[in-house]
Protein backbone atom coordinates (compact mmCIF):
# COMPACT_ATOMS: atom_id res chain seq x y z
CA UNK A 1 0.00 0.00 0.00
CA UNK A 2 2.84 2.42 0.87
CA UNK A 3 4.56 1.68 -2.44
CA UNK A 4 1.31 2.45 -4.33
CA UNK A 5 0.82 5.63 -2.31
CA UNK A 6 4.37 6.81 -3.06
CA UNK A 7 3.96 5.98 -6.75
CA UNK A 8 0.77 8.04 -6.81
CA UNK A 9 2.57 10.97 -5.19
CA UNK A 10 5.42 10.68 -7.69
CA UNK A 11 2.93 10.73 -10.57
CA UNK A 12 1.42 13.88 -9.11
CA UNK A 13 4.90 15.43 -8.77
CA UNK A 14 5.79 14.67 -12.37
CA UNK A 15 2.56 16.18 -13.62
CA UNK A 16 3.45 19.48 -11.93
CA UNK A 17 5.63 22.16 -13.45
CA UNK A 18 9.34 21.30 -13.55
CA UNK A 19 10.15 23.86 -10.88
CA UNK A 20 8.54 24.17 -7.50
CA UNK A 21 7.60 27.53 -6.12
CA UNK A 22 8.05 28.26 -2.43
CA UNK A 23 7.47 31.40 -0.45
CA UNK A 24 10.02 32.66 2.02
CA UNK A 25 9.36 34.76 5.12
CA UNK A 26 9.29 38.00 3.08
CA UNK A 27 6.63 36.61 0.72
CA UNK A 28 9.05 36.48 -2.20
CA UNK A 29 8.71 33.57 -4.54
CA UNK A 30 11.82 31.39 -4.64
CA UNK A 31 12.32 28.87 -7.42
CA UNK A 32 13.80 25.53 -6.44
CA UNK A 33 14.61 22.77 -8.89
CA UNK A 34 14.25 19.17 -7.81
CA UNK A 35 14.36 16.59 -10.53
CA UNK A 36 12.11 13.54 -10.52
CA UNK A 37 14.75 11.25 -8.99
CA UNK A 38 15.58 13.65 -6.15
CA UNK A 39 11.86 14.01 -5.38
CA UNK A 40 11.62 10.22 -5.05
CA UNK A 41 14.57 10.16 -2.64
CA UNK A 42 13.08 12.99 -0.56
CA UNK A 43 9.76 11.11 -0.34
CA UNK A 44 11.59 8.08 1.06
CA UNK A 45 13.44 10.23 3.61
CA UNK A 46 10.14 11.78 4.70
CA UNK A 47 8.63 8.31 5.20
CA UNK A 48 11.45 7.67 7.71
CA UNK A 49 11.12 3.88 7.33
CA UNK A 50 14.40 1.99 7.71
CA UNK A 51 15.50 -0.78 5.35
CA UNK A 52 12.33 -0.86 3.25
CA UNK A 53 12.62 -0.77 -0.53
CA UNK A 54 10.46 1.86 -2.23
CA UNK A 55 9.98 1.37 -5.97
CA UNK A 56 9.30 4.18 -8.44
CA UNK A 57 8.53 3.80 -12.13
CA UNK A 58 8.65 6.61 -14.65
CA UNK A 59 6.28 5.85 -17.52
CA UNK A 60 7.66 6.05 -21.03
CA UNK A 61 8.84 4.02 -24.02
CA UNK A 62 11.87 2.66 -22.17
CA UNK A 63 12.32 1.21 -18.69
CA UNK A 64 13.11 3.83 -16.05
CA UNK A 65 12.73 2.44 -12.53
CA UNK A 66 14.42 3.16 -9.26
CA UNK A 67 14.41 1.39 -5.92
CA UNK A 68 15.32 3.61 -2.96
CA UNK A 69 16.14 2.35 0.55
CA UNK A 70 16.71 4.49 3.64
CA UNK A 71 19.52 2.77 5.57
CA UNK A 72 19.45 5.08 8.60
CA UNK A 73 21.43 7.80 10.32
CA UNK A 74 25.03 8.21 11.33
CA UNK A 75 25.84 10.70 14.10
CA UNK A 76 29.31 12.12 13.45
CA UNK A 77 31.94 12.99 16.05
CA UNK A 78 30.87 16.64 15.55
CA UNK A 79 27.26 15.63 16.45
CA UNK A 80 25.99 16.18 12.90
CA UNK A 81 23.39 13.74 11.59
CA UNK A 82 23.96 12.11 8.22
CA UNK A 83 21.03 10.32 6.56
CA UNK A 84 22.05 7.51 4.21
CA UNK A 85 20.05 6.30 1.20
CA UNK A 86 20.68 3.58 -1.38
CA UNK A 87 19.33 4.06 -4.85
CA UNK A 88 19.34 1.48 -7.63
CA UNK A 89 18.32 2.83 -11.03
CA UNK A 90 17.18 0.36 -13.71
CA UNK A 91 17.09 1.34 -17.38
CA UNK A 92 16.70 -0.47 -20.67
CA UNK A 93 14.49 -1.09 -23.65
CA UNK A 94 13.13 -4.49 -22.59
CA UNK A 95 12.47 -5.97 -19.16
CA UNK A 96 14.82 -8.90 -19.74
CA UNK A 97 17.67 -6.61 -20.84
CA UNK A 98 17.46 -3.86 -18.24
CA UNK A 99 20.59 -2.87 -16.34
CA UNK A 100 20.95 -1.43 -12.87
CA UNK A 101 23.35 1.15 -11.47
CA UNK A 102 23.76 1.87 -7.78
CA UNK A 103 24.36 5.01 -5.79
CA UNK A 104 24.61 5.85 -2.11
CA UNK A 105 23.33 9.32 -1.15
CA UNK A 106 24.24 11.32 1.96
CA UNK A 107 21.85 13.95 3.34
CA UNK A 108 21.76 16.28 6.33
CA UNK A 109 19.25 15.92 9.15
CA UNK A 110 17.07 18.41 7.22
CA UNK A 111 17.04 16.28 4.02
CA UNK A 112 19.52 18.49 2.17
CA UNK A 113 21.76 16.53 -0.20
CA UNK A 114 25.46 16.66 0.71
CA UNK A 115 26.71 14.31 -1.99
CA UNK A 116 26.69 10.80 -3.42
CA UNK A 117 28.88 7.98 -4.65
CA UNK A 118 28.01 6.60 -8.09
CA UNK A 119 28.84 2.93 -7.54
CA UNK A 120 28.10 1.66 -11.02
CA UNK A 121 26.66 -1.74 -10.19
CA UNK A 122 23.28 -2.39 -8.58
CA UNK A 123 25.05 -5.01 -6.42
CA UNK A 124 27.56 -2.48 -5.08
CA UNK A 125 25.23 -0.52 -2.76
CA UNK A 126 25.83 -0.84 1.00
CA UNK A 127 23.67 -3.40 2.77
CA UNK A 128 23.38 -1.64 6.14
CA UNK A 129 24.95 0.67 8.74
CA UNK A 130 26.83 -0.62 11.80
CA UNK A 131 28.76 1.48 14.34
CA UNK A 132 28.80 4.62 12.17
CA UNK A 133 30.08 2.64 9.18
CA UNK A 134 28.58 1.78 5.82
CA UNK A 135 28.73 -1.98 5.28
CA UNK A 136 29.30 -3.12 1.69
CA UNK A 137 28.79 -6.87 1.58
CA UNK A 138 29.26 -8.72 -1.68
CA UNK A 139 27.99 -12.26 -1.95
CA UNK A 140 27.96 -13.35 -5.59
CA UNK A 141 30.12 -15.37 -7.99
CA UNK A 142 32.43 -12.47 -8.89
CA UNK A 143 32.69 -10.60 -5.56
CA UNK A 144 32.76 -12.07 -2.06
CA UNK A 145 34.25 -9.47 0.30
CA UNK A 146 32.91 -7.11 2.97
CA UNK A 147 34.08 -3.49 3.26
CA UNK A 148 33.38 -1.04 6.09
CA UNK A 149 33.54 2.71 5.38
CA UNK A 150 33.52 5.00 8.41
CA UNK A 151 31.59 8.27 8.28
CA UNK A 152 32.19 9.04 11.96
CA UNK A 153 34.75 11.82 11.43
CA UNK A 154 34.14 12.91 7.83
CA UNK A 155 32.69 11.97 4.47
CA UNK A 156 35.58 10.51 2.45
CA UNK A 157 36.29 12.05 -0.97
CA UNK A 158 37.12 8.56 -2.22
CA UNK A 159 36.13 5.11 -1.03
CA UNK A 160 37.61 1.72 -1.91
CA UNK A 161 35.18 -1.21 -2.00
CA UNK A 162 36.89 -4.60 -1.82
CA UNK A 163 35.44 -7.09 -4.33
CA UNK A 164 37.87 -10.00 -4.08
CA UNK A 165 41.04 -10.57 -2.08
CA UNK A 166 42.94 -9.37 -5.15
CA UNK A 167 41.14 -6.07 -5.71
CA UNK A 168 38.13 -3.83 -5.81
CA UNK A 169 36.93 -0.44 -7.01
CA UNK A 170 37.52 3.19 -6.06
CA UNK A 171 34.55 5.58 -6.10
CA UNK A 172 34.62 9.38 -5.83
CA UNK A 173 32.23 11.52 -3.83
CA UNK A 174 30.14 13.78 -6.05
CA UNK A 175 29.46 16.80 -3.83
CA UNK A 176 26.06 18.47 -4.15
CA UNK A 177 26.02 21.87 -5.84
CA UNK A 178 23.54 23.69 -3.62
Amino acid sequence: MKRFFLSLIVILFTSCNKSDLQQNSKNKVIETKLDYYERCRILVLEQNTLNQDFGFTKKGKEIDEQVVTYLGNIITSKKDTLKILNSVHYTGVYDDSKRGSGQVYIYTAHNKLLGFYNLGSADAVPSNIENKELIFKYNNESCNQTTKISLKDSIPRQIFIQCTKEGGDIYNLEAAHN
